[in-house]
């Protein structure tokens, strides 16, 4: 461009771009740079000063006209501070070598397909136009900490975008609009630790299929109003949710983590959750979560999960395991059950699976109820070894009474040992023993049926307690 036609502060920038040295123009009575003459420096125009590495260093500036950069190969960091941007930054597909837009007013950047060698800097930006990276490298750090965006529907648009270091967007980061990551790939961390997102009704967060190797953090008392959505998505280290707050979901799910892996989440709310969360098939290496803040529903089915830490009890997580709207699923009392039993807590293990037959009893006709309600009386579907117990004491006593008040006779009169009440009560009861009273002696008249009560009785209540005594001493 003819050098003849720049305005004494553009001239500032040109000279200063030469030697690489940062020009602040915030108290010039005149702020004004023309976009084109950006881009001319940006590309070269202007040779560096000899020994200088030259660099686009400007900060207070007012940028006119439209940044035209797309497909370009920028060889020199461009840093624009604390600047009003009137119109977006048009950088998609080309290559850079670092991007500084911190403190500035922005009309949006449109940078698809851009690859930034040495990070992009977004700090206390406000931008009132959409951010989109998709399909962008940034091979250091996405910094947002502190900035407002608000571009619309759409306010950061970072579908399958690659970040070889984190994306943090932190201190007071707010973005009203929907933030996209689905199918991002982030080696280090994703931290929204106290921001602001703002998408009521919506989805707040898109992203599903992102990839975090570290730390994927929403805590710090950040706000959500909207849901976030993350099936699919795979937290090589923590999900934490610790002091967040949700509100407004999107059609009554705040939550989506269908088929979510993580080595860890922290579930923690600030809050209860107003709206549903979706954990069908997630798989969690360690969960951790309050009682005080669970969601109206919870969505259980095939959700894995190997430990489990925290204040709840084994109370609270059965009425955790109730806030799945699916009714009754075998496989959520199962994998609690397993949980429990893998911890040493054979105890809890077995009120998960009592607690299991009795959920399922009531989905089951009236004839099945009622055969249930039996066998959780009598034997506590065999989860209550010391009910079949005490059951077998009860029945030994009314044994002991009947055949003390009516003796059976002797099969063979001679050969007969001597009748004890209570030994041949136990002879009937107990299937594994013979006192040799049972085949001696035979009942007589309706003491029969008291006879055949007791060994079919027995069959059940001893069994049972032996099945509960070998659940002690021998776990799964």
């Amino acid at each position: 461009m003819d050098v003849g036609d720049l305005t004494e502060t553009e001239r500032l920038v040109w000279d200063a771009f030469a030697v690489g040295e940062r020009i602040d123009l915030a108290a010039r009575p005149d702020r004004r740079v023309r976009a084109e003459v950006l881009r001319a420096l940006a590309l070269g125009a202007r040779p560096a000063e000899p020994g200088c590495l030259p660099a686009l260093r400007i900060a207070g500036a007012v940028v006119t006209g439209s940044l035209r950069l797309a497909y370009a190969d920028v060889s020199v960091p461009i840093t624009i501070c604390d600047s009003q941007v009137g119109e977006p930054i048009l950088i998609y597909g080309a290559r850079l070598r670092r991007l500084t837009l911190s403190g500035s007013d922005l009309a949006g950047v449109e940078a698809q397909g851009v690859v930034v060698e040495s990070g992009i800097d977004l700090t206390g930006a406000v931008s009132t136009g959409p951010i989109t990276l998709t399909g962008a490298r940034v091979d250091g750090v996405l910094l947002l900490d502190g900035a407002r965006l608000s571009g619309g529907p759409v306010a950061l648009d970072a579908t399958h975008l690659t970040v070889s270091r984190s994306i943090l967007a932190r201190k007071g980061f707010e973005c009203h609009g929907e933030i996209r990551l689905g199918g991002a790939e982030i080696a280090g961390s994703v931290r929204f630790d106290g921001a602001f997102l703002d998408n009521p009704g919506e989805w707040a967060i898109q992203a599903q299929g992102l990839r975090v190797g570290a730390v994927l953090d929403f805590s710090g008392g950040a706000r959500v109003a909207g849901g976030i959505r993350l099936s699919n998505a795979v937290v090589a280290s923590v999900l934490t949710l610790r002091g967040t707050v949700l509100t407004e979901p999107r059609r009554g799910e705040s939550l989506d983590l269908r088929n979510l892996a993580a080595a860890e989440a922290i579930m923690q709310y600030g809050a209860p959750v107003p709206g549903r969360v979706d954990l069908r098939y997630a798989r969690i290496g360690l969960l951790r979560d309050d009682p005080s803040s669970w969601p109206v529903e919870i969505s259980l089915d095939g959700f894995g999960y190997e430990m489990i830490a925290g204040s709840a009890r084994v109370t609270d997580r059965l009425r955790w395991l109730r806030l799945d709207p699916g009714g009754y699923r075998p496989q959520i009392y199962a994998r609690l059950a397993a949980v429990y039993r893998a911890a040493g807590r054979d105890d809890d293990a077995r009120v998960v699976r009592l607690a299991g037959e009795r959920r399922l009893r009531e989905s089951l006709p009236r004839t099945g109820r009622l055969w249930g309600w039996l066998q959780d009386l009598t034997v506590g579907y065999g989860y209550r070894p010391r009910r079949a117990g005490a059951w077998l004491v009860a029945l030994l006593g009314l044994g002991w009474a009947v055949f003390a008040a009516v003796p059976p006779r002797a099969a063979e009169a001679s050969k007969a040992p001597e009748f004890h009440a209570v030994a041949y009560a136990a002879d009937l009861l107990l299937p594994v023993v013979d006192l040799g009273q049972q085949s001696a002696y035979l009942p007589r008249g309706w003491t029969a049926w008291i006879a055949y009560l007791l060994i079919g009785a027995g069959l059940l209540f001893a069994t049972t307690a032996a099945t509960g005594i070998a659940r002690r001493l021998r776990r799964d």
